[in-house]
């Protein structure tokens, strides 16, 4: 498993809004849809972001080029960063509606996944 950082960036922007860290089997790749549930909503509600950049952040050991067959001095990675924007998704909760309709009704432009899945919103399931 690999640890890695969600980076989710505030609608419209580049600036991150917040992270979280999640170990991966595999990770994600540009393009890739990820529905984060916590445990404040019902499973399977939450919050729908698209991977738009995998940032790794690595560290060697050596300060002078070296010949790749030279495996003794092997550098490690530090950090991963997977950084997302906001998106629709059929399992986007009703909370994460009001910030894409606010994001929307700004002017700023949030994707929905494209995928043909019936989806029942949340506030739907509690009447």
């Amino acid at each position: 498993m690999t640890k890695a950082h969600i980076l989710i960036r505030e609608p419209g922007k580049l600036k991150p809004d917040y992270s979280l860290e999640f170990e991966f089997p595999e990770l994600p790749k540009v393009g890739d849809y990820i529905s984060i549930h916590r445990p404040d909503k019902p499973s399977p509600y939450g919050e729908d972001v698209i991977v738009r950049a995998v940032w790794w952040r690595l560290e060697h050991p050596e300060t002078r080029p070296t010949v790749s067959s030279d495996a003794t001095r092997v550098g490690k990675t530090i950090e991963i960063f997977i950084e997302c924007d906001v998106a629709v998704g059929p399992y986007a909760s009703d909370n994460w509606h009001v910030l894409v309709d606010a994001a929307r009704k700004r002017g700023i432009e949030v994707p929905e996944f494209q995928i043909s899945r019936f989806s029942v919103r949340e506030s739907d399931l509690k009447k």
